[in-house]
């Protein structure tokens, strides 16, 4: 006696039981950044060449913009919550491997006082690429 075969049925392309593929556009811009360190370069501007002020400083000034969405930051003044751009040929230290042709211009988010984290956005993500504690990085 031959034994029946069951066939297993292929889930529709755009939904399953509990999981579908919606192709919905996210808006970025509505939500607040996350800041990464992954591509923080070594040397002078990096973070273990600032002392235990600056280190809190950066940890108090990523904490005060975890709820505020990219769209306030953009509204926001640059020497508080906001950013300013800052022109890839105004940076004195050499150009990070992770660095594309099509990127137009740094951010820079203050930490400290006046001191400014230099880095760049990718969808909600600011990778911050270099501490300029001491305000040597680019001309102020």
């Amino acid at each position: 006696m031959a034994k029946k075969t069951q066939r297993i049925q292929t889930p529709s392309p755009k939904k399953g039981r509990r999981i579908s593929a919606e192709t919905s556009k996210i808006n970025y811009d509505e939500r607040p950044p996350v800041f990464s360190l992954e591509r923080l370069q070594k040397g002078r501007y990096c973070l273990q060449s600032m002392d235990v002020d600056g280190k809190s400083s950066f940890a108090d000034s990523i904490f005060r913009r975890k709820n505020t969405t990219w769209k306030d930051i953009k509204k926001a003044d640059k020497h508080g919550l906001g950013f300013e751009k800052i022109a890839k040929n105004s940076i004195k230290a050499a150009k990070p491997a992770c660095i594309t042709e099509d990127l137009d211009d740094y951010l820079s988010f203050r930490f400290s006082g006046k001191k400014p984290m230099v880095g760049y956005r990718k969808q909600d993500v600011f990778y911050v690429l270099w501490f300029d504690h001491d305000f040597t990085l680019y001309k102020h």
